[in-house]
């Protein structure tokens, strides 16, 4: 401590006793002060005891010595001057500013470009793709944690086929099931076998009714939307109180309860009837195939990147957008790179950021409160994939072969097992076993101890596969959080009139995403498509 602080500590404990003799200290303390000086060496005072004011005096001695010992700080040195960060030179003109480089932006700009437009894409990451991810583990060995299957009637794989990206051949959309504790494989070539095996006759004529109703239904939906009398009723009820409605048995509720949930990340009770209904499409009809790239989903979005010649800024934050009201219709991208301010000037402008992301945008003049309502009317669908680094000799524990076995549904916190998804390359001691935990139990594992929900997932696991963990070398967590796909709660769906303003252009701007749409990759990539599309009309009628 500093002798000043000191001194100036000591001096308020000892004001109060010591301040009616104050006048009289000054000159005691001089005399103190000339004794001591005169003292010889090593002698040794003969008065023992002090007296009340040659006790002041001694304090007040060492109170100026410690004052002339304490040095006063040097003054700090000045701060150099912060330069203000000022715009660099608008960057462009380009016809179309794309702002978001996940699935939906990735393809407005391939579709803009085929349609002869320039743009320039920005992304906040480091990376392209959004949510379409795949995790290298070296050597060959990878996973998903992100999109996991690209659905036969999503306009993705046309695309992946027109870059000659390597898809596989398929597998049926019907999964394996756990019901009431007990595994039900789905090893059998056609639905129907596998329906035979699942449900009782009874409970297959009730499922099959309920099909053709949800088919008839879903024609309905998509050509006339949600004021059509047939299916207005649907969107607000939620899916459980439908289903409740139809009585259907148990058994098959639980089924396509279990079928639909990990599609929209929710509980059936969180979502309304009709996007239930517009999500089940897929398993209509005896289901669609869905697919995989060959070495990693990541691949197709390495080739999109590869095909947009436009420019592509990467770690690019886009802050505010500025759209004229008089005069030529153009806009203004403002955005931060490396601690820089950048502005992008463009004709039109495509924002394809989640819907999360939408409020941290600056727009002027602001998006009308139309739009906001419908954005924030939205909930949120919750996703946490798992990958475990499981060794190659547990594959014993599985009585199927884990092509046919996987995947698995589940009612728990295993949500969808995965599992074995893809064949790890020979020389690999390890595969990737992975796992999709949708909704409430997505929810809470975001604050959660890691530790804590790999051992809760591990003793499900040993629950189904007796000595599991034992096989288990790593595991790796991703979470999206605080979003993973938009879900449209009872009072909304994406075929009412709130979804539909979201698809309208604003001064030059239009929207892309699943929000859009629906709740899923294949959402991205149709707004993709149809906002270049609708793009490239009206620049070309505008010429």
């Amino acid at each position: 401590m500093c002798a000043r602080a000191a001194v100036a500590r000591m001096d308020r404990k000892m004001a109060k006793s010591f301040r009616p003799r104050a006048r009289s200290e000054g000159a005691a303390l001089v005399a103190v002060t000339q004794a001591r000086a005169t003292r010889p060496s090593g002698q040794r005072s003969s008065q023992r005891r002090i007296n009340p004011g040659d006790r002041r005096s001694s304090w007040l001695s060492c109170a100026l010595l410690l004052l002339a010992s304490c040095k006063s700080p040097a003054p700090p040195a000045p701060l150099p001057p912060v330069e203000p960060l000022a715009p660099a030179p608008a960057s462009g003109p380009v016809q179309v500013a794309i702002v978001g480089g996940g699935l939906a932006g990735l393809v407005a700009a391939y579709e803009l470009e085929k349609r002869g437009l320039s743009v320039h894409l920005l992304e906040t990451a480091d990376v392209l793709g959004g949510r379409v991810q795949t995790a290298g583990y070296g050597g060959g060995l990878h996973g998903e944690f992100g999109m996991q299957e690209i659905w036969e009637s999503n306009p993705l794989k046309g695309i992946a086929e027109e870059l000659r990206v390597p898809l596989d051949s398929g597998e049926a959309a019907f999964s394996s099931v756990v019901l009431n504790g007990k595994l039900f494989p789905n090893t059998y070539k056609t639905s129907r076998d596998y329906f035979a095996a699942l449900f009782a006759p009874e409970e297959r004529r009730v499922l099959d009714a309920w099909m053709r109703k949800a088919k008839r239904l879903y024609a309905i939906a998509r050509e006339r939307g949600a004021i059509a009398p047939e299916v207005a009723d649907l969107q607000n009820i939620t899916f459980q109180q439908w289903l409740e409605q139809e009585k259907l048995p148990p058994k098959v509720a639980t089924w396509i309860r279990l079928t639909l949930e990990c599609e929209l990340a929710s509980d059936w009770s969180d979502f309304s009837a009709l996007v239930g209904l517009l999500e089940f499409h897929v398993f209509l009809d005896g289901g669609q195939r869905d697919y995989h790239v060959r070495g990693g989903n990541s691949r197709v979005i390495e080739a999109l990147a590869k095909a947009i010649h436009g420019e592509k800024s990467l770690s690019a934050t886009a802050t505010a957008i500025e759209q004229s009201t008089t005069g030529k219709l153009h806009v203004r991208v403002t955005y931060t790179q490396k601690n820089q301010i950048h502005v992008l000037e463009a004709e039109r402008v495509v924002v394809a950021i989640p819907f999360v992301r939408l409020h941290q945008l600056q727009f002027e003049p602001p998006l009308p409160e139309d739009y906001w309502q419908s954005v924030y009317t939205l909930k949120l669908g919750q996703y946490v994939v798992v990958h475990f680094l499981f060794a190659k000799e547990g594959r014993k524990l599985f009585q199927e072969d884990p092509a046919d076995l996987f995947t698995v549904l589940t009612n728990g916190p295993l949500g969808v097992i995965y599992g074995l998804v893809d064949e790890s390359p020979k020389d690999q001691s390890v595969d990737v076993f992975s796992l999709l935990i949708y909704g409430t139990p997505a929810r809470v594992f975001h604050m959660a101890p890691r530790d804590m929900k790999r051992k809760e997932l591990l003793g499900e696991l040993n629950r189904l596969w007796p000595g599991f963990s034992q096989y288990v070398r790593a595991t790796h967590i991703y979470s999206y959080h605080p979003a993973a796909i938009p879900v449209w709660p009872p009072g909304r769906s994406p075929v009412d009139a709130q979804a539909e303003l979201l698809r309208k252009p604003h001064l030059g701007l239009w929207l892309a995403g699943d929000y859009t749409e629906n709740a899923h990759s294949d959402g991205a990539v149709r707004s993709g498509i149809r906002v270049a599309k609708a793009i490239a009309e009206d620049l070309t009628s505008r010429r």
